[in-house]
């Protein structure tokens, strides 16, 4: 015996954020730094310090392209016989392909890189040369935000479906905005005399690279680099044809109603407009229109049906009432948590620089995570704080002087759950910064630095997908007993 279930579809419109995918891969990058003329050559390598600069990430269909620079700060014995300790510093780039099926150009995407391993070793044949292997670990995610119909109730179901408490991405706001970012470099200075002047513009090539981002109320800054490859004829006789590397840093904000600091934001920059043209003997002015995308995102708990009876759920799916899916969601593991740094440096003040007689005032400009590894239940975090020393020069007329120092710290955050290869947030505030006068050449930097740690991992869930909201479906079901 049957009788007709009159079941009303419930459901609530969101705009989730899910995962397409994610992959670690390692890379090798191989490469030589040759040591200049001016400088002697090497018998052996005694230390290494790598970092990772210029990172950029290009989403494709069924791939996502990560490009870097690796900076390579190598301190060697020279093959002199009193065996001095000298340095030089090198650079590799390098280009490695993430097969991750799904993705489209356009979607975000999210990129980790680790220096596992860095190998170094004098050239037998070539003292000058130093060889350069390195391991990399590089974690790429992807993820789309899209509005779905999500079921939430079943009036008039019975005890045919259950509901629980999922946790979703939302985005909570999105703001958009198209800004002019220019900028006028003369060839000559840039390149200290080493390019000609041009004499027409033949064409560019540009990218931008997001450097930072941060929420603030109903705002969202955004700072970067807009890299433009300008190619030009040389205004000398023969005309022959010369390149231009130009990078033009940016600050730039996004009205974001309803945006809150601490809240997550995604950043995307698209380049609508590019031009470069001859100013005034050997100046090029280049101009970008880029629009630029801040999308907020809050992790909320919804109330969501995750079963259905079957014959309930085939009557539903049969009257295109329904449909199951399953998302890939961000799930966070820890609530955001956080550790104090303490840091203590004495810095020197540049050659170039008059001697200190006082500090007037420290100010931290900038702050970069340069790497983050999670571990076993931890997070280590690598970054270099840079801080604007005022001071007064010890000189009658008392001029006031500045100069700017990095400071590099090392930390790591207790993270119950985390286990290699998940993601992670880290957000670093400096918390309090003082300096005082060690001698008239070095300053004692005192730093205190908040360090936050947000990390998640991917949980599969299937939902159901509302395809008609709010209407009543009348379903065959078995009654009871």
């Amino acid at each position: 015996m049957h009788h007709k279930l009159k079941v009303k579809i419930v459901c609530q419109q969101e705009t989730v954020q899910q995962v397409i995918g994610e992959r670690t891969v390692q890379a090798v990058v191989r490469g030589v730094i040759v040591i200049p003329k001016q400088k002697p050559p090497a018998e052996q390598v005694l230390a290494v310090r790598t970092q990772v600069e210029d990172q950029e990430i290009d989403v494709i269909s069924d791939k996502v392209i990560v490009q870097g620079k690796l900076v390579f700060n190598v301190t060697y014995v020279a093959d002199f016989p009193h065996q001095p300790v000298h340095h030089v510093r090198g650079q590799i780039e390098f280009a490695e392909s993430v097969h991750i099926p799904g993705t489209q150009a356009g979607m975000d995407a999210f990129k980790q890189i680790t220096i596992e391993t860095v190998k170094t070793e004098v050239d037998p044949k070539d003292p000058r040369r130093i060889i350069v292997t390195v391991i990399l670990k590089i974690f790429v995610k992807v993820i789309e935000a899209e509005p779905k119909q999500l079921l939430i109730n079943l009036p008039g179901a019975r005890n045919l479906f259950t509901r629980e408490e999922v946790k979703l991405d939302i985005v909570k706001a999105i703001g958009k905005r198209q800004v002019v970012v220019s900028d006028q470099v003369d060839v000559l200075q840039l390149f200290c005399g080493q390019k000609p002047c041009p004499k027409e513009i033949i064409d560019t090539i540009s990218d931008v690279t997001i450097k930072k981002k941060e929420v603030l109320q109903d705002k969202v800054i955004v700072e970067g680099v807009l890299t433009v490859q300008v190619i030009y004829v040389a205004d000398i006789p023969t005309q022959p044809v010369h390149h231009a590397h130009i990078e033009i840093p940016f600050v730039e904000f996004v009205d974001v109603p309803g945006a809150r600091p601490k809240d997550m934001v995604t950043v995307q920059v698209r380049i609508e407009d590019v031009t470069a043209r001859v100013k005034d003997q050997c100046q090029i002015m280049v101009t970008a229109v880029l629009e630029v995308t801040a999308r907020v995102m809050e992790q909320i708990k919804k109330l969501l049906v995750v079963t259905i009876d079957k014959k309930l759920l085939d009557c539903l799916v049969n009257a295109n009432a329904i449909r199951p899916v399953v998302l890939f969601l961000d799930q966070i593991l820890n609530e955001e948590d956080q550790v104090q740094v303490t840091l203590r440096e004495v810095v020197s003040i540049p050659h170039k620089k008059p001697d200190a007689q006082k500090v007037l005032e420290a100010v931290v400009t900038e702050i970069e995570v340069a790497e983050t590894e999670v571990i076993r239940n931890k997070v280590v975090v690598r970054g270099v704080v840079t801080v604007k020393v005022v001071y007064v020069a010890d000189r009658p007329d008392q001029p006031v002087h500045a100069f700017e120092a990095e400071i590099p710290f090392t930390t790591f955050v207790e993270v119950p759950g985390a286990e290699p290869g998940a993601d992670v947030n880290v957000m670093v505030d400096a918390e309090f910064v003082q300096a005082s006068i060690e001698d008239e050449r070095r300053v004692v930097v005192k730093l205190v630095l908040k360090v936050t740690v947000r990390v998640t991992d991917i949980v599969q869930k299937k939902l159901f997908e509302c395809l008609k909201p709010g209407t009543k479906i009348e379903c065959p079901i078995p009654k009871e007993g």
